[in-house]
């Protein structure tokens, strides 16, 4: 199997459990970094904090988009003093483009910058200019830099630190909340020197007036501002003696105020754990990437044939779309909502608001959530034919926006029967449609390595049968036998402690992302649900990782 990697930099909490791996303080012109299945080099910094290698576990990394290729793929620092790297067959990937001569020097210091520095000692470059997802301590955001992968951390033309999803097709700014002007947001616009920084005790400034302390401020430990897959800013803090990152500060608490989190169509909602779903007449435009939304299951050509009368409204209590206003009026009634969004071709829905009649038509669904306090509904415009009750969910239940479980009311049992109909026909759809998001993006995940996937539970119980076909055991779980959907033969290990299965899922996790070797298996992915904890590596006959890692005894077959 491929294996793509980018020049990296990260924080080096225990050396390479490779014999043959071998580092380096300074990589001099003319010397190299090489990706090899027999040798492994790496530089680190003067106090062993910092290495520099490719790894996926990752601070700064070099051309992200366009990894190299594996084996045979170099970083070089060429005789003219230029900074390149190679994919396995000498294609240059990415390049510094300085040029200094002899003398010239690679050195990663003990901040984690990794720079070039020519004979006289002048720094020339340094990766502290072009962030990827994360700050490290002291290195400035400032004006024109962008922390960025989708969600993007810049300083925009008003002198404001914001957080904006900058998708493929739709952009908007989620941070600070968008409808709050820059005053109430607690920033200021006048100061135009633009730059943000972490300091040493965990303190997140800005120019704008941005400051926010993590939990364990004023410790002098290392930390790292990092621009979450979720789209959520976060500091972590670093546990020195367990190697473990905690999650100290988030920029926001609410995750589903992340904007793009569900896709396009898409529905953020907590019930009572944090999920996504979508609303009737929709369905997942791919079922393992919730960011890619949903599709209707009706065409929306209706340009030419248009009849307001062939479409009516499914009623979403307590949600929101928010952004993509057509019009925005108070003091509507509802059924004049409903009209204006019929008269309006383009028109996918609208959400009201009972006390202000507040009424905003909308010709895009996107950023969608459902709190349980949202003083409004929204009203999905879909076919007639397409057969759905209109009674599907009613205003009285609270099934898809309330975290506490519902009051029971007292009464006679034909009330109580009401009830169950009631609430059978208000939760068929998001119970059948719903999918966990991982518990991880409540808190901010752990610090996972890229090129593992994600499986969920559900995926590798069906890839085992059930956990039919035991191959093996140790004293962290049980190993069985299967198959992906791709066809590809895995050895899942299911962690059977539960008390430590948490700390020994990333402990070897992180142990197998930082081994390249030619006789351990590779891990694919892994799986973290609640209490199940489970490890997926590729299947070799005969073979155990648990043997070379742990010493542990050959797995029967």
């Amino acid at each position: 199997m491929a294996k793509f990697l980018s020049l990296i930099i990260l924080p080096l909490l225990t050396f390479l459990p490779c014999s043959n791996a071998s580092s380096q303080s300074m990589l001099s012109t003319g010397s190299s970094l090489l990706v090899d299945e027999y040798k492994q080099t790496f530089l680190t910094s003067p106090d062993g904090g910092f290495s520099c290698d490719f790894y996926q576990t990752t601070v700064w990394s070099a051309n992200p988009k366009s990894p190299v290729n594996g084996q045979g793929s170099k970083v070089l620092l060429n005789h003219d003093g230029n900074l390149v790297l190679t994919d396995g067959n000498g294609t240059v990937t990415w390049d510094i483009k300085t040029s200094s001569g002899k003398g010239t020097a690679v050195i990663l210091l003990d901040s984690g910058n990794l720079v070039i520095r020519n004979g006289n000692g002048e720094i020339l470059w340094g990766s502290f200019s072009s962030p990827t997802d994360t700050l490290l301590p002291f290195q400035p955001l400032t004006r024109g830099t962008i922390v960025s992968g989708y969600k993007s951390l810049y300083f925009d033309n008003d002198n404001v630190l914001r957080l904006m999803y900058d998708g493929p097709d739709i952009s908007s700014i989620y941070w600070p909340k968008p409808s709050y002007n820059v005053l109430k947001s607690g920033r200021v616009n006048y100061n135009s020197s633009r730059i943000a920084v972490l300091d040493a005790e965990g303190c997140f400034l800005s120019s704008d007036g941005l400051k926010e302390n993590s939990s364990d401020w004023g410790t002098l430990i290392k930390r790292r501002l990092t621009l979450d897959y979720d789209g959520n800013l976060r500091i972590y803090s670093l546990n020195a003696s367990s190697g473990s990152w905690t999650v100290t500060l988030e920029a926001i608490t609410k995750v589903c105020n992340v904007h793009g989190l569900c896709g396009q169509n898409g529905i953020c909602m907590y019930s009572p754990s944090l999920h996504c779903s979508y609303p009737p007449g929709y369905e997942m435009a791919d079922q393992q990437n919730w960011k890619k939304g949903c599709w209707p299951k009706f065409s929306e050509s209706w340009n030419i044939s248009y009849k307001a009368e062939d479409f009516e409204f499914i009623q979403l209590p307590h949600t929101d779309f928010y952004g993509y206003d057509v019009t925005y009026n108070e003091s509507v009634s509802l059924e004049g909502c409903k009209e204006a969004c019929l008269e309006i071709c383009s028109c996918s829905g609208f959400t009201y608001k009972t006390g202000p009649r507040l009424c905003c038509t909308k010709d895009i669904l996107f950023n969608g959530y459902c709190y349980p306090n949202f003083p409004g509904d929204n009203y999905i415009k879909l076919p007639k034919n397409l057969g759905i009750s209109t009674s599907l969910v009613s205003r009285k239940s609270h099934l898809t926006c309330n975290r506490d479980i519902p009051e029971i009311v007292e009464g006679s049992a034909t009330i109580l029967g009401a009830l169950v109909l009631i609430f059978t026909g208000t939760s068929w759809w998001f119970l059948s449609s719903k999918q966990d998001i991982p518990k991880s993006m409540e808190a901010g995940y752990r610090m996972v390595p890229k090129q593992f996937r994600m499986f969920t539970h559900r995926e590798l119980k069906e890839a085992t049968g059930k956990f039919k076909e035991e191959i093996g055991r140790g004293g962290s779980g049980i190993v069985y036998r299967g198959v992906l959907e791709d066809k590809r033969v895995v050895a899942v290990k299911k962690l059977t402690n539960f008390s430590h299965s948490e700390e020994e899922l990333w402990a070897e996790m992180s142990i197998i992302g930082r081994i390249n070797h030619m006789n351990l298996v590779r891990m694919w992915g892994f799986c973290s649900e609640g209490q199940h904890k489970l490890l997926v590596y590729e299947y070799v006959e005969n073979e155990s990782l648990d043997r070379y890692l742990f010493g542990l005894p050959r797995l029967s077959k």
